[in-house]
């Protein structure tokens, strides 16, 4: 049985908290997909992802769900700013 696409594109709670502190801090999509050892495809799926809960449960929700899933040590240094910050940049790729 072959996996559905978008279970490829899945990341674990860690990996998305690794994703919200690099691109705050202002990496490009390629270079989080290597990192996290992804490909950029996947990187821009799960930023869209992000962005489209932020609109429906607002940003504080998400960020606080990031926290909350085993996400504090690797986004610790990052504050709501960022994120909003990250949101926008997501936007105008």
């Amino acid at each position: 049985m072959h996996d559905s696409p978008r279970a490829n594109m899945a990341l674990t709670p860690n990996q998305i908290a690794e994703l919200l502190k690099l691109r705050a801090l202002g990496w490009s999509q390629a270079e989080i997909a290597e990192r996290l050892n992804t490909s950029q495809q996947v990187i821009g799926y799960q930023l869209k992802k992000l962005k489209e809960k932020s609109k429906i449960r607002g940003t504080d929700e998400v960020f606080n769900a990031a926290l909350i899933g085993g996400l504090a040590g690797a986004a610790a240094g990052i504050g709501l700013v960022a994120l909003l910050e990250l949101l926008k940049e997501t936007v105008k790729e």
